[in-house]
């Protein structure tokens, strides 16, 4: 079914190919723009939630119809509220394909890419269509790799009141994470799904319930690929962000990730309730178990007018009496200043996706992002749809972004920790072994408007050791040039 939906959102879409490009969502893969919202919100320019992605334009209205000066994201507004047809975008992307890192951004995934991008919009409708041609793409720990044309990014979407009801091949960005989210961001290729979405996270009216203050509520199914040991079975995610006034400064995100059905399993209604009310520790019979569940928390804190925030995002690879067990974390730290020149944000987050349970089991490896039903685990094409650093590993990252008056951004990041640290197991990017990781990376974006074109480019150097006398470091780069015609 799922393949058929797809097929039908490229034949549609390819009707509407006439010039294009104004599009109601944000994509997790521009990090300069995310850096102005944050600091819009934490201005309280905007008071709505943004933690989830992709990001609804509805609720920053009020940065374009206030005036406010900030040229990423009224620009941003002002072009993409347009209905009816624009300007299609055609970009061009090398790189050296480092297989490691993918924080938010826009990272190519192939060593050449091309593509082709072309939105149609009006008042009710928005539908997109975003075709690329992926040439050296590197082999997954399985030795498979999925090169050629694709149409990651593409989209039908149809409002429905203050709800968006949509179908396609989106990147995701759940949390509040810089260089990388515990349970769902761009690391893997985007997962062909079904989507319903709150548009405009305004507060409930009731007073019993105004105090939750400004909440979204996110839904999506979508089917993984063939090349599994149970194939085309189903990822059913729910996230619920919100941010409560009695607390001034929290913003709150629940979320579940349910993955199920599939060739030979159950995929009936009971099997959805089943796992929707967690009834998955069939251990005795696992043709009777729904299938595999993630679930957590992610917060972060900004203490009163202070131009600092401490986020954190915790995630449970298991279950005990409805509660989240097999636990993994994310802290981070960020800081803003203002500059005559420009702002400047910088952060510090480690990961750690070893298990740690609150029951006291001394398991502690080879639980997260795996399942015993699905051997491939929380993997979707080769990599984790979690984090970027995959099971068993912690990372520290430090990280900055320059973002100037004239719209150019500089950034940096350095990266460092173990991978796969039991040396044992499935791991995307150190499969079987443990390596101690260690990158830096400075990249560059920038805009020319009088051509229409933006250029982002990275350059970084990257040291993986599996032991003393086993190494492997060179540079890492990559360039892309986009232009809307």
């Amino acid at each position: 079914m799922m393949k058929n939906f797809i097929s039908l959102l490229q034949t549609v879409i390819l009707f509407s190919l006439n010039g294009l490009l104004a599009e109601p969502f944000l994509s997790p893969h521009d990090l300069p723009l995310r850096h102005e919202i944050r600091l819009l919100q934490d201005r309280g320019v905007i008071n709505s939630t943004i933690n989830t992605w992709p990001l609804n334009l509805g609720g920053l209205d009020n940065v374009y119809k206030n005036n406010i000066k900030h040229n990423l994201l009224a620009d941003k507004i002002s072009k993409e509220q347009r209905e009816g047809l624009s300007k299609v975008i055609s970009t061009i992307s090398i790189s050296d394909n480092s297989d490691i890192f993918r924080p938010f951004g826009n990272r190519p995934r192939a060593r050449f890419s091309t593509g082709l991008g072309a939105t149609w919009m009006n008042d009710r409708y928005a539908l997109k269509l975003s075709l690329q041609a992926l040439d050296g793409v590197n082999e997954d720990y399985r030795g498979l790799k999925k090169e050629g044309l694709q149409v990651d990014g593409s989209y039908m979407a149809m409002r429905l009141a203050n709800w968006s009801a949509s179908i396609g091949k989106v990147d995701r960005w759940w949390g509040p994470g810089w260089d990388g989210n515990l349970i769902l961001s761009n690391n893997a290729r985007p997962i062909p799904a079904i989507s319903l979405d709150r548009r405009i996270s305004v507060p409930f009216e009731n007073k019993w319930l105004s105090w939750i203050g400004p909440w979204s509520l996110n839904s999506f199914i979508g089917m993984m690929e063939e090349e599994r040991t149970i194939p085309n079975c189903y990822l059913w995610g729910i996230r619920t962000e919100f941010k409560p006034e009695i607390i001034s400064g929290l913003e709150i995100g629940l979320f579940r990730m349910m993955q199920l059905g599939g060739e030979g399993r159950k995929e009936d209604f009971k099997t959805f309730v089943n796992a929707f009310l967690s009834q998955d520790n069939y251990h005795h019979n696992n043709l009777e178990e729904p299938g595999n569940q993630l679930a957590g928390i992610d917060l972060r804190y900004r203490p009163g007018e202070l131009p600092i925030a401490f986020y954190t995002q915790i995630v449970g690879d298991d279950e005990d009496k409805f509660l989240p067990n097999a636990l993994f974390f994310q802290y981070g730290l960020e800081i803003w200043l203002d500059l005559e020149l420009g702002t400047l944000r910088g952060f510090i987050e480690y990961n750690d996706l070893t298990s740690r349970w609150w029951t006291g089991d001394p398991r502690k490896f080879n639980i997260t992002y795996e399942h015993g039903i699905y051997l491939e685990g929380y993997r979707y094409l080769g990599r984790a749809i979690g984090h970027w650093a995959d099971t068993d590993s912690k990372i520290l990252s430090l990280g900055s972004l320059l973002q100037l008056n004239n719209d150019i951004a500089w950034g940096s990041v350095f990266r460092f920790g173990d991978l796969n640290s039991d040396g044992n197991g499935r791991n995307s990017v150190s499969n079987a072994k443990k390596s101690e990781y260690a990158a830096i990376e400075v990249f560059n974006s920038r805009s020319f408007d009088r051509h229409y074109l933006k250029l982002e480019t990275s350059l970084g150097w990257e040291e993986i050791s599996v032991s003393s006398s086993q190494s492997d470091s060179g540079f890492t780069f990559s360039a892309s040039v986009s232009k809307h015609f």
